[in-house]
């Protein structure tokens, strides 16, 4: 099992590195290892790269930091001095300098500019302050505060805070943020002596809790520092490093313990005279010197870092170059080994893909392209004959061997581009029905047949083709008149035709529609209009009659146009309010009351008038638009049928269905969705479906017609009589109502048959217990039969034609028909 599933997991690697040459497969694997290799190795040597660039960043910022610290250190100083009113001050014109020199160099690269020029204005603003000491001891505060922003602002921006490494972290953490608050509160303890001791005593008890807070934040700070520099010197590999730090800070150190003792007893004791005047000077002086020992290990690891990574992406570098040009040695080698070859191969794949199926390669290898050489020649070898094969189904059809729809409209096209030319569409009358009942084979043979006799009385024109399924077409070019070939053909396959054999062989008559197009020498036609234009032509043959010939003309041509424009009208009135139903009573067939109007779809042209359905239903069928107009005159009619129920209570309503409603897979939602909008009770509507609807799809039919009875909808079969229908499906539909076709009523009085029909019809509707309503009743002959036969409904023009909803009302005051 695990064999077998790793066999089906590999198996596509094992054969395609199994057709290879050992040197092939060398050179195929290795370039499939290198090629990933190299996107690593650029990868990480730009990583490597990035870390470079990041630390050397860091670099800046630790030259920035450390004439600042010193500036720092100065500035301590000079606050002092400006405490004990020395006017002479401590210089600060050096470290300005030495930051200004480092800002000029490094402000483009750390964007510092602005933030030195605003803390370089307070720095020399508080050495140039004049006035009380307290006062020049709050400017210098300030510009402490501005100094201990900046070595902040320069560490985050210079990547100093983000640094990866502990040791130099700590590193960092200690420059840019201790030693800063170190120099400051030492010289502000020093400071706060001085002033407490010239204060009045509230004064001197406030400056007292500032040396109190002060003193605490110089223990802080120095527990920090320790812990930092343990730190670094437990995680550093630099025993310079290692020494250098814990040299210096053991001085700094011993100078903030000294500092935190003295200050600690003084406030104990209330006497900041005791804390001597340059008491913060070891501490400032040893903190100024922990700096600059910082800086230096500070930037001698970051260069220690800076060589590791050049180092490791120099190594990656060659590595990946010396592999490289191995692959491409290697690959060189394959190519000119396999080149020619593999050129002839692909100059006759290009011979074979332009069409030329005569070209074979020679390949002289003992290699695996000799064996593709073969299989390739063999291949184009079998293409050619299956090629010729394929021309012939490509433009012929399979069964009659005719010329298909793709070669007849080629040559159309090449007898416009000639001259005058016509064309003949022929379709079979009735053809389907053998299909339906004597099977699709008897169907084939009847085409045979028909093909062979087109192609036998035909021989003199130009093409005789089979469109598709019972459709065929005549090209005429030369001396025919299309007419006097139309009448052949009409004649020639009116003729019966024997189908199947010995017991099985039965005789069928066929029978063809022709329509004949003529193109005139017109440049303006294509094929596919000519042919359009004979279809057309062939249709009217079909409504005339069948069995004949038509010439499509200029009506035809103007019936066609108004056709396209109906059909555009019809899309934009269905939505547009031009829609609208008109109501045909429906009465009971003893009283003469109305009990209930059929809705009926007419359409308000705005140029055209009032159109009745044959003017746009048929279209709409044909179009799919009938879909649509059907839930429109649904929804239409339901909600008039709401509005009758206030005043008229108990009327129902009945609507048309079509076949493509019926088929529509949102039919049943679409009646629940109109009967819940508009608050139709479900029992009052029913939907009449013709014979034929239900016939098309019966299994689809009697699903979708039993969801619209658990609706509780009625469901009504119309034109009764003219379809297919046997007893056994009208069991299966739940069918309640039958209602007369029209054209039985009409032969009341005039035609037994329609008499008998009628009778039959009454008859089986009582037997399975069915609602009856007979249309068409035009007569007061009509009526009384009608009655004596026992039809219980009855629905025509003798009690009302269909009207607008604006006229019911009208209508039902009016005086209704008497019967008899």
């Amino acid at each position: 099992m695990v064999i077998r599933a790793i066999g089906a997991l590999f198996g596509a690697a094992a054969t395609l590195i199994g057709r290879l040459r050992y040197a092939q497969k060398f050179v195929v694997v290795g370039l499939v290892l290198l090629i990933p290799l190299g996107f690593v190795a650029a990868a990480y040597v730009g990583l490597q790269r990035n870390q470079i660039a990041f630390s050397a960043k860091e670099r800046n910022g630790v030259a920035y930091l450390a004439p600042l610290v010193a500036l720092a250190a100065r500035t301590a100083q000079a606050r002092h001095v400006a405490v004990t009113g020395d006017r002479a001050g401590v210089p600060l014109d050096g470290e300005i300098a030495a930051v200004d020199a480092v800002d000029h160099r490094l402000a483009p690269k750390l964007g510092t500019g602005d933030a030195w020029a605003a803390t370089r204005g307070l720095v020399v603003a508080a050495h140039q302050a004049t006035g009380a000491a307290s006062a020049r001891y709050e400017a210098y505060n300030t510009a402490m505060q501005a100094l201990s922003d900046l070595i902040v602002r320069v560490g985050d921006l210079s990547n100093l805070t983000l640094d990866p490494d502990l040791d130099s972290y700590y590193l960092m953490d200690t420059l840019q943020f201790r030693l800063p608050v170190v120099l400051d509160n030492a010289g502000r303890a020093a400071d706060l002596a001085v002033l407490a001791a010239a204060a009045p005593a509230t004064a001197g008890t406030q400056a007292l809790i500032d040396l109190g807070l002060t003193n605490g934040v110089l223990a802080a700070t120095r527990a920090t520092m320790a812990r930092a520099v343990t730190t670094i010197t437990a995680t550093t590999a630099e025993a310079d490093v290692r020494s250098r730090t814990g040299a210096s800070f053991d001085r700094l150190n011993s100078a903030i313990t000294r500092l935190t003792a003295t200050l600690t007893t003084a406030v104990k004791d209330r006497r900041p005279a005791e804390i001597p005047a340059d008491g913060a000077g070891a501490v400032q002086a040893a903190a100024t010197d922990f700096a600059a020992q910082a800086a230096t290990s500070l930037d001698r690891l970051l260069e220690i870092r800076i060589d590791g990574f050049s180092g490791r992406a120099d190594r990656v570098e060659l590595a990946t170059g010396l592999a490289a040009l191995l692959a491409a040695y290697l690959f060189v080698g394959f190519y000119l080994s396999v080149a020619p070859p593999i050129r002839r191969i692909v100059a006759t794949l290009h011979a074979v893909a332009g069409g030329d199926l005569t070209q074979r390669v020679a390949v002289e290898t003992r290699d695996e392209l000799s064996f593709v050489a073969q299989a390739l020649n063999e291949t184009v070898a079998k293409t050619e004959a299956a090629t010729n094969r394929l021309a012939q189904e490509a433009t012929h059809d399979t069964l009659t061997g005719l010329p298909n729809r793709v070669l007849a409209l080629d040559r159309l096209g090449q007898a416009l581009k000639r001259g005058r030319v016509s064309v003949l569409f022929i379709d079979l009358d009735r053809f389907k029905p053998i299909n339906d009942s004597l099977g699709h084979h008897a169907g084939d043979q009847v085409l045979i047949e028909i093909a062979r006799r087109l192609t036998t009385v035909l021989h003199g024109v130009d093409t005789v083709a089979r469109l598709a399924g019972d459709e065929f077409l005549v090209i005429c070019t030369g001396a025919e008149v299309p007419e006097n070939v139309a009448e052949l053909i009409v004649a020639e396959l009116s003729r019966p035709i024997v189908t199947g054999t010995g017991a099985a062989a039965r005789e069928v008559t066929v029978g063809a529609s022709v329509g004949i197009a003529y193109a005139h020498g017109s440049t303006e036609l294509t094929p596919e209009d000519l042919v359009r234009d004979a279809d057309v032509a062939m249709y009217r043959a079909k409504q005339r009659g069948r069995g004949r010939a038509e010439v499509f003309d200029d009506t035809l041509r103007t019936a066609v146009e108004l056709r396209l424009r109906t059909q555009e009208d019809l899309r934009h009135a269905i939505g547009g309010g031009q829609i609208r139903p008109h109501f045909q009573p429906i009465v009971d067939g003893v009283t003469a009351a109305v009990v209930g109007f059929e809705a009926l779809a007419r359409w308000q042209h705005p140029t055209r008038g009032l159109l009745g359905p044959a003017d746009f239903i048929e279209l709409a069928e044909e179009t799919g638009l009938i879909v649509p107009l059907g839930a429109e005159i649904l929804a239409q009619a339901c909600a008039q049928a709401v509005r009758w129920q206030r005043d008229r209570p108990g009327r129902r309503l009945s609507v048309n269905v079509a076949g493509a409603q019926l088929a529509d897979p949102s039919f049943v939602a679409t009646v629940s969705a109109v009967l819940g909008d508009t608050g139709l009770e479900p029992h009052l509507l029913s939907l009449e479906i013709t014979e034929t609807t239900l016939m098309a799809d019966t299994e689809a039919a009697v699903e979708t017609l039993r969801a619209i009875a658990a609706l509780g909808v009625h469901l009504a079969l119309d034109d009764f009589g003219t379809g297919y229908s046997s007893l056994t499906y009208l069991r299966r539909f739940p069918v309640e109502a039958l209602k007369i076709d029209r054209s039985f009523v009409a032969g009341i009085g005039q035609d037994r048959e329609d008499e008998a029909i009628v009778g039959m019809i009454l008859n089986l509707s009582r037997a399975l217990g069915l609602q009856v309503v007979a249309e068409g009743v035009e007569t007061a002959e009509q009526i009384d039969q009608l009655r004596r036969w026992g039809c219980p409904l009855m629905q025509g023009f003798y009690f009302g034609r269909p009207m607008p909803a604006e006229q019911i009302e009208q209508f039902l005051e009016a005086p209704q028909p008497v019967l008899s």
